[in-house]
């Protein structure tokens, strides 16, 4: 889908972000903060009249003092809404289930469908469904065509003539005992030519050490610590996080982990939630478009969905988050300076 970059417009103490998805329009008062968020269907009427006159702006913003207004109180609200969250049983780590009986699912993609859609559907990777539907692309698949999906993230891999099990192990970095445990082999020195196995987690959970960054862009737009409002310069917070920028992009996971928490979280918009091993959480907030869902193991570097303009926000961006053991981190000196 073409994605067209958001248009944000400023009038006194009016912003307005029209988007493909959304218009949001913001009003910073002395005491409180009016925001109101128009789906879809009345962006290209507000392109229009935008375009027409600024005369619209002042009709629509003596309409928004009669809507439901988001007091300060109320964006200290959306941070102890997601502290909470952060803080909850619901968003810690687990191991997988290892025990979970393999399954091998056919799929015949179906027009409008993507990879990131069909791995979303079943709960695994797009290297998974790569991996082992042969394919040499992340984006060449056509209607019709029959994809292998297991279960579980790895790949089928069909032993060549003079293969061995300790071979693929080692190249695909996975331990010996793991690969036997996941298929029926009784000896694990000779295994016969074209019988096809099962390799869990057949790529590295983390590619390199710390994290990476969560988007291509580099840039940081507002970083972790004390700020002024962004729509009302006369009120301080903490901005427990770090502002990327990013319009629209694809939103990896910073590190190997499990999702804990996607869909809508107050101010924040669309977010998700990635829990990981040894007390650490990512956060990723007012993404456009969300592909992945709770309780999938995913990669580092795997895609989790879009970044975007929603919730409490003045335009694209990430807002990104790292907590351990319920603690906020300024993000900036864990991200991986190489990558």
């Amino acid at each position: 889908m073409k994605i067209i970059p958001q248009k944000t417009y400023r009038f006194g103490r009016f912003t307005i972000s029209i988007s493909t998805n959304e218009t949001v329009v913001i009003y910073a008062g002395e005491k409180s903060i009016h925001v109101r968020t128009f789906r879809r269907d009345i962006s290209p009427r507000l392109k229009t009249a935008l375009g027409a006159s600024a005369a619209f702006l002042v009709l629509l913003a003596s309409l928004l003092v009669m809507l439901p207004t988001k007091d300060i109180s109320d964006v200290d609200n959306d941070d102890r809404m997601k502290n909470d969250l952060l803080q909850s049983s619901q968003t810690e780590f687990t191991q997988p289930d290892e025990s979970e009986k393999l399954i091998i699912r056919k799929h015949s993609v179906k027009p409008g469908e993507t990879l990131s859609h069909i791995a979303a559907a079943y709960g695994v990777s797009i290297d998974t469904i790569c991996g082992s539907s042969n394919l040499r692309s992340y984006d060449l698949i056509h209607v019709g065509q029959v994809l292998t999906v297991p279960n579980k993230d790895g790949i089928l891999y069909t032993m060549n003539k003079g293969g061995n099990i300790v071979a693929i192990a080692k190249k695909y970095g996975v331990s010996l005992e793991k690969i036997i445990s996941q298929n029926d082999v009784k000896n694990p020195d000779f295994v016969a030519n074209g019988t096809t196995l099962f390799i869990p987690d057949a790529k590295p959970q983390n590619i390199i050490r710390g994290f990476l960054w969560p988007t291509r862009s580099r840039v940081i737009t507002c970083g972790y610590g004390w700020r002024r409002n962004p729509f009302n310069g006369k009120y301080r917070e903490f901005h427990s996080g770090t502002d990327i920028r990013s319009n629209y992009e694809w939103v990896r996971s910073a590190r190997y982990g499990k999702v804990t928490y996607t869909g809508w979280l107050g101010g924040y918009g669309k977010t998700v939630v990635v829990s990981h091993p040894g007390g650490w959480k990512t956060l990723y907030a007012h993404l456009s478009h969300i592909i992945v869902r709770p309780g999938q193991y995913i990669k580092q570097g795997q895609n989790l969905g879009k970044s975007g303009n929603t919730g409490r926000s003045t335009g694209a961006h990430l807002h990104f988050e790292i907590t351990r053991y319920g603690r906020h981190k300024n993000p900036y000196p864990y991200l991986t300076k190489g990558r």
